[in-house]
C-alpha cells in the first residue's frame, strides 16, 4: 500500500472480471478522449477532498483531448515573426519553451475576464504543457526556423481551443463532482481528472499504453482478499469492476525485477 504516493478507500466487497458491455473500444474515447503522452499513476478519489480536486487544472488533458480546432494563419504569422526576430538577435540563448510559453499567455490569458484567477491560471498551465510538448521534439541547436515552429505551435493552439477548452472545463467540473459522489469515486492520472465513458474499457487502454498495472485490495471485517490484474490476467478481455464493499483500488506503474 506505501508503494503509492496517494491510495484510497473505496467500497469493495469483491472483485470480478467480466466481458464488455457497451460498444467502446480500449481507446482514449474510453477515458473521455484523455490526451496524455505518459501516466505514472492513477487512484481514485471520493467524499470530501474529491470535489477540492475537481478544479480548471485537473481538466487540461481531457480538455487537450476533446479541443483540436485547426491554427488560425494570423496568430501563426504574428507569432513566428516575432519569434524570429528573438531567434535570430542571439540564437545561442533562444530558449523555445520559453518564448511558446511567454507568448501563448501574452495573447490567451488575456482573453479571460478581468479577475477571473481560474481562468488565467487554466491557461497559464495549458500553456506550460502544451509548449513544454512542442518543444521537446525540436533540440535547442535547431534552426530557428524550427524552433519557432515549435514555439508558435504550441501558443496558437492554445489560442485556437481558448473557447472549447473554457467550456469543457465547466462541463467537467460538473461530471467531477457527480464522480466524487459515487461509490467509486472519480479517476485521477497524474493529477488529471478522467472523464470515463465506459471504465472497463477506459482501464483496458489505461494498462494497454501506460505500462500500469490495477491492483484491488478488499478488506472488511467479514472479509479480506486481494484480486490484482497485471497485463498476462487480461488478455483480450475487458475490466468490469464491482464496487461494493471497503478496500482500495489504484494503479501503480509497474517496475521490472519488483514483486507484484
Amino acid at each position: 500500500m506505501n508503494r503509492l504516493a496517494s491510495s484510497l478507500s473505496v467500497a469493495i466487497i469483491g472483485c470480478a472480471l467480466f466481458a464488455p458491455t457497451t460498444a467502446f473500444a480500449a481507446g482514449p474515447e474510453a477515458c473521455g478522449g484523455i490526451e496524455l503522452s505518459a501516466i505514472g499513476e492513477c487512484h481514485f478519489e471520493f467524499d470530501g477532498g474529491c470535489s477540492a480536486k475537481c478544479e480548471p487544472l485537473r481538466f487540461q488533458a481531457a480538455c487537450d483531448g476533446q479541443c483540436n480546432a485547426s491554427l488560425d494563419a494570423s496568430c501563426t504569422s504574428s507569432c513566428e515573426g516575432s519569434c524570429q526576430a528573438s531567434c535570430e538577435a542571439d540564437p545561442g540563448k533562444f530558449d523555445c519553451r520559453a518564448a511558446c510559453y511567454a507568448d501563448c499567455n501574452a495573447t490567451v490569458a488575456a482573453q479571460c475576464d478581468a479577475g477571473d484567477d481560474d481562468c488565467i491560471a487554466y491557461v497559464q498551465a495549458d500553456c506550460s504543457a502544451t509548449c513544454e510538448a512542442q518543444c521537446e521534439i525540436v533540440a535547442p541547436s535547431a534552426s530557428c526556423d524550427a524552433q519557432c515552429n515549435a514555439c508558435c505551435s504550441g501558443s496558437c493552439e492554445v489560442d485556437a481551443n481558448f473557447d472549447c477548452s473554457l467550456e469543457c472545463s465547466a462541463e467537467l467540473q460538473g461530471g467531477c463532482e457527480i464522480d466524487c459522489e459515487s461509490p467509486s469515486g472519480a479517476l485521477f492520472c497524474d493529477g488529471q481528472y478522467i472523464a470515463v465513458q465506459d471504465l472497463p474499457a477506459c482501464i483496458q487502454y489505461l494498462v494497454d499504453n501506460f505500462s500500469l498495472e490495477l491492483e484491488l485490495e478488499a478488506s472488511a471485517s467479514l472479509t479480506s482478499a486481494m484480486c490484482s490484474y497485471g497485463p498476462a490476467g487480461f488478455g483480450d478481455e475487458h475490466l468490469t469492476l464491482s464496487l461494493l464493499g471497503l478496500g482500495v483500488v489504484f494503479w501503480r506503474r509497474r517496475r521490472q525485477g519488483l514483486e507484484r
